[in-house]
């Protein structure tokens, strides 16, 4: 039905035929006219998964009747000939009109459309537990999976797809499909072997390969690319980007987010899901309201990247964005990366995360802040950035921290940390391995912590906080405090590791356990059950405590 439009690649004007009918060579026109409008639309629906709706016509047809319109002027002698080039011209201002400058006359639409979404509140009400915060880097992430497509049978014909940061089974993983690297490829290998997967929270852990075997995919071709498939099914939805998601059970799906235009097709409203399982390309279609538990992409970040940038920019209107810039705020633009980052709640539910700032270049300071749930599409706003480091500015420290190694930093993600707003900074080499990590206050850019393994990361920003933040009266009473002890060892364990001696011990009395590293307290080896031992210690509501400032054993 769709190739019935070719028709309208024909000479449309009585006039011309009326003259021409009976030429070969006018007739041999109007055929190769009529194949080249099949052919467009062989591209724009095959190729380009147009929606099939009327304003796509629209969008698209006024390109494409214009373009056919305008071949009529070699048919300028012709009585009344030249009406159909005109109109051909007026077709293609019209499209230029659509796209270029139609936009711009509903930037006050785009800003009620995405503030009829927001929620304005002063700040996060409760520190994230540190447990499910991601240290690890997508950079370093990949560069780990990249090394398991080498140990694949046929490894030539595959490549990792995108990564995305998901919550499974209550923890936080880098998950990376495979995909295939070309149409040969495609042709000559099998289905694609699986997906890989690496903790976003155990720096020490290694990726893993999930063995599934997949048809439906985005790099497959013909009725097995998995959009194409969707299409398929659903030819007058609108749908977004593709993003992989496997359930708790490691059981791999594709989520297609669909949604439906406004003020024509310049502002996209998700209103729910496709989820396709690629094994077998059975298709369910579920609203925003009833989304499966294990969804955590169901808004996509171009869409959260837009509707952030019309809420920030478009505050009064086009002009004023441009010239007096009043009350205007830009979201952190990142080179080479999403605008927004992945974030997750104490519920493990993922946000999409900016800060917002000055529109002034190479400003340093945030003015607020933003999440969008991925899920459900609610957008909160926080006022309570104004003054705080912004994103770029606490990579800036992080670099610098560390410029004799001339590590790189990742992408930076602001998190409440023991009630202190942080900035958390991966530290990479330049072959993209992860080398040191970086928690940075927000407030005060000299209170920072920077290890390479978690538990002293934390613990030592703990300690930071308790020492250098000094009357801080908006730190809560969760952070950390440095006490003293004195008493009698009761267990011990020491254990060799690459960094030197871990001893653990507990103290009568006390049911926590306290660790000290050799490479720290070079006496501490020497530690027995039954030793009398002094030392501080970082007092939090964990079972294990870091001792730090002085350790003595005192018999």
């Amino acid at each position: 039905m769709l190739y019935w439009l070719a028709i309208l690649a024909l000479t449309w004007n009585p006039f011309i035929w009326k003259m021409n009918y009976k030429q070969k060579l006018f007739i041999s026109f109007q055929i190769i006219r009529l194949l080249l409008g099949i052919v467009i639309i062989f591209c724009v629906s095959y190729f380009g998964l147009v929606d099939h709706t009327f304003q796509a016509f629209i969008s698209y047809g006024l390109y494409i009747l214009g373009f056919f319109l305008l071949l009529d002027i070699v048919y300028g002698q012709a009585k009344k000939a030249r009406i159909t080039p005109v109109i051909g011209a007026a077709f293609i201002i019209g499209g230029l009109y659509f796209s270029f400058m139609y936009p711009l006359t509903i930037t006050n639409d785009k800003y009620e459309f995405v503030k009829a979404k927001v929620k304005t509140v002063s700040k996060i009400d409760a520190s994230i537990d540190e447990k499910h915060i991601p240290v690890v880097p997508e950079k370093y992430a990949r560069y780990r999976s990249e090394k398991l497509i080498g140990e694949l049978k046929h490894s030539s014909y595959y490549d990792l797809g995108d990564s995305t940061i998901q919550k499974m089974d209550g923890h936080l993983y880098w998950v990376t499909p495979i995909e295939y690297t070309g149409f040969f490829k495609y042709m000559k290998g099998e289905k694609v072997p699986g997906y890989i997967k690496m903790s976003a929270e155990d720096e020490r852990a290694e990726a893993k390969l999930v063995k599934t075997k997949m048809t439906y995919v985005p790099s497959a071709y013909f009725s097995k690319n998995v959009k194409r498939h969707v299409r398929n099914l659903h030819k007058d939805k609108i749908l977004l980007d593709v993003s992989f998601e496997p359930d708790d059970q490691d059981r791999p799906y594709y989520v297609i987010p669909y949604g439906e235009y406004r003020k024509f097709r310049n502002i996209i409203d998700v209103q729910g899901i496709y989820l396709v399982d690629p094994v077998t390309g059975k298709t369910k279609e579920y609203t925003l309201a009833n989304l499966p538990d294990f969804i955590d992409h169901a808004i996509p970040t171009s869409v959260a990247e837009d509707w952030n940038e019309w809420y920030g920019k478009y505050v009064h209107g086009f002009w004023n964005s441009h010239f007096s810039q009043e009350d205007v705020m830009v979201p952190t633009q990142w080179k080479g990366v999403d605008e927004v980052n992945g974030v997750f709640n104490d519920d493990l539910q993922l946000h999409w995360f900016t800060d917002f700032t000055r529109p002034k270049s190479g400003s340093g300071s945030m003015v607020s802040y933003s999440i969008l749930n991925a899920r459900t599409g609610k957008f909160t706003f926080y006022t309570e950035g104004n003054g705080l480091l912004n994103g770029k500015s606490a990579m800036n420290v992080a670099e610098k921290t560390f410029r004799a190694n001339k590590y790189d930093a990742g992408t930076p993600i602001l998190y409440s940390i023991y009630g202190q707003f942080t900035w958390v900074v991966p530290l990479m080499d330049s072959n993209h391995v992860l080398r040191e990590m970086m928690l940075i206050n927000a407030k005060d850019e000299k209170v920072y912590s920077a290890e390479d393994s978690k538990r002293a990361l934390f613990d030592n920003y703990k300690y930071a906080i308790a020492t250098k933040l000094g009357n801080d009266v908006a730190t809560p009473t969760d952070q950390a405090l440095l006490k003293p002890l004195k008493g009698t060892v009761s267990h011990v364990y020491k254990a060799e590791t690459a960094q030197g001696t871990t001893v653990k011990f507990m103290v009568a009395g006390s049911d926590k356990i306290f660790v000290v590293q050799s490479n720290d307290f070079p006496y501490s080896i020497f530690l027995e059950k039954g030793s009398v031992v002094e030392f501080k210690y970082i007092d939090t509501n964990e079972t294990i405590a870091s001792i730090s400032g002085e350790f003595k054993i005192a018999k």
